[in-house]
């Protein structure tokens, strides 16, 4: 509810602080003291359009602060967490709204900068403002399907959660598959392009380590012709050649023969002798290992060339993908992971259309049931409102529930028709009205005066009263054309309402006052030249001279004020019946 309000050079008051309370709250004063700034001081804080006109004369910026105390109502807290706003233990709320004289607003909600729209996003379910046609929530037929379910059972209440669930559901499967179309060409194209580079590696059937070796074996096709002739020469130097020439070792074995010799003599040659030896055998050993090489050292200049062919597509597909076969070897297994995933795709398509066909399936039937529900429902909301109204004195007055559906061949399918369905199901709704006999019923936006729009939102939240969540309740023109018996009946009304939430409401009529819980004078006065509004709870004493003002005008008399405290005596009476 609304704690406390603080205004600063808005309009004539030039400095005001009010503290609520529960109930009902009754604001009274003479015409033109200024009771309809503190509604639109209440609208400007919830978001209403703002003016440089509402500034006081002199001022350079005007301000309005309320304080409220939150229910705890999950719609609310959700919308308080998308806005990323805290509330401490106390879930109070501190929003402040300022306009300046060069036309810009500031907005804070609890010490932080806010936008207009979320305030006014807010402010819908903190107050209902009644009596301008622009804060009326009654008046926005979007609004109309939410205070027909409400009326509804908790059987209606789970029935259009199971189609808001289905809804959501359905709208996601939609979006996705409509995005699907795109990701499926782009899926296509990386399925070929990576299919086709996997294919790529696949045929070069590389083998970690191969490169280092074709390139040690072009090194050597390379310098075939000098290896021969190197080789060559050194085994014809070690073992001689065909034409029986002196060779290394034929010396080396005329020399161990000598050292043999020696060491049959002189037994210190002998170590000498056997070193010697076994170099000689080594050598030979050399030799024949060189002649092997020889044997199989190739002049063949096809072998370089298909080396050299092997070494350009390894070359090539390092280009591609990796400075190494390594590289190349592990980029094939990612390629594989990826190919797998995007084949995967193509079944995980299939599974989502047959998903979305079921659910558009079980959409369409709750849809329909919570449309056959409501049109029961409304049924029952006509007589009732109808009741309200003829007890507030709108008896001639015909409220009805229109409910429509609108075709859309994008829509979910039933039967014969494609309907087009949002989170509310597949139907619109609007109240209409008829206030005089033999005219059709048509918007509440066309024919209703501000009175009669705030007694049909009494009339409605009369009937809703046990599951209408917005705390605070402003009427402002609710007394508007009506008195004796109707006023009466307004008044209870207002009374039983103030016993589930709080209402501010602004009358002329001393009928609607006596019933107050709280009861606010509102003055205007001429100080130096300046005019005041002025803004005080009425204690007891003081009370029963403000209804007597409003039932003689500015004459009060005994007389008067003995009718004004049997009027509160009565009242209160009424009060504790109702209790």
């Amino acid at each position: 509810m609304l704690l406390e309000l603080e205004i600063e050079n808005l309009a004539l008051i030039e400095k005001l602080h009010l503290a609520l309370t529960p109930g009902l709250n009754i604001l009274t004063g003479e015409t033109g003291a200024g009771k309809s700034i503190l509604i639109d001081a209440i609208g400007l804080v919830l978001g209403a359009r703002a003016s440089t006109d509402f500034i006081r004369a002199g001022a350079d910026q005007a301000r309005v602060t309320a304080l409220f105390q939150l229910p705890a109502l999950p719609a609310l807290d959700e919308a308080l967490q998308e806005a990323g706003i805290e509330l401490d233990e106390n879930r109070q709320l501190l929003i402040s709204r300022e306009l300046n004289a060069s036309g810009k607003s500031i907005c804070r909600i609890n010490g932080r900068l806010a936008t207009v729209s979320l305030l006014r996003s807010l402010g819908q379910q903190l107050v209902d403002i009644h009596g301008q046609h622009e804060h009326q929530s009654l008046l926005r037929p979007e609004s109309h399907i939410t205070y027909l379910d409400s009326y509804g059972d908790e059987e209606l209440s789970k029935l259009r959660q199971l189609v808001q669930d289905c809804y959501h559901t359905y709208r996601f499967l939609q979006k996705k598959l409509a995005n699907l179309e795109e990701e499926a060409r782009e899926k296509a194209q990386k399925l070929d392009f990576y299919s086709f580079q996997r294919a790529e590696i696949a045929a070069a059937k590389l083998a970690a380590g191969e490169e280092e070796k074709l390139l040690a074996q072009r090194d050597i096709l390379r310098h075939t012709e000098r290896l021969f002739q190197l080789c060559g020469d050194s085994y014809r130097l070690l073992y001689g050649d065909e034409l029986g020439g002196s060779s290394v070792l034929d010396s080396l074995g005329q020399v161990v023969g000598w050292l043999q010799q020696a060491a049959a003599i002189d037994g210190q040659i002998g170590p000498l002798y056997e070193g010697l030896e076994s170099i000689s055998f080594q050598i030979e050993e050399i030799a024949r290992e060189i002649r092997s090489y020889l044997e199989g050292l190739e002049l063949n200049p096809g072998s370089l060339e298909e080396v050299e062919e092997r070494l350009y597509v390894i070359s090539e597909l390092k280009r591609k993908y990796g400075n190494s076969i390594e590289e190349i070897l592990a980029y094939y297994d990612w390629l594989e992971k990826e190919i797998d995933a995007l084949e995967q795709h193509r079944v995980d398509r299939k599974e989502l259309e047959e998903k979305y066909t079921a659910i558009k399936k079980e959409l369409a039937a709750h849809a329909q049931r919570l449309s056959q529900a409501r049109m029961a429902l409304a049924k029952e909301l006509e007589e009732d409102i109808r009741r309200e109204l003829a007890y507030l004195g709108m008896e001639k007055t015909i409220f009805s529930v229109s409910i429509s559906q609108q075709e859309d061949k994008k829509g979910i399918d039933l039967g014969e028709k494609r309907l087009a369905v949002t989170k509310n199901g597949i139907d619109q709704v609007e109240f209409l009205l008829a206030p005089n006999p033999g005219e059709p019923p048509k918007p509440l936006s066309r024919i209703a005066s501000g009175g009669e729009l705030s007694r049909i939102m009494l009339a409605l939240k009369t009937v809703l009263s046990a599951v209408d969540t917005v705390p605070t309740m402003i009427f402002d023109e609710i007394d508007a054309g009506i008195g004796g018996r109707t006023a009466q009946a307004v008044a209870e009304r207002l009374a039983a309402l103030g016993r589930t939430r709080q209402v501010l409401c602004v009358t002329h009529l001393p009928q609607i006052a006596t019933m107050a819980d709280s009861h606010y004078h509102i003055k205007k006065e001429v100080v130096e030249g300046r005019t005041y509004t002025r803004v005080r709870r009425l204690a007891e004493g003081e009370q029963v001279e403000e209804l007597a003002r409003m039932q003689g005008g500015a004459k009060v008399t005994e007389t008067t004020r003995k009718h004004a405290r049997e009027m509160l005596r009565l009242a209160a009476k009424y009060k504790e019946e109702q209790i």
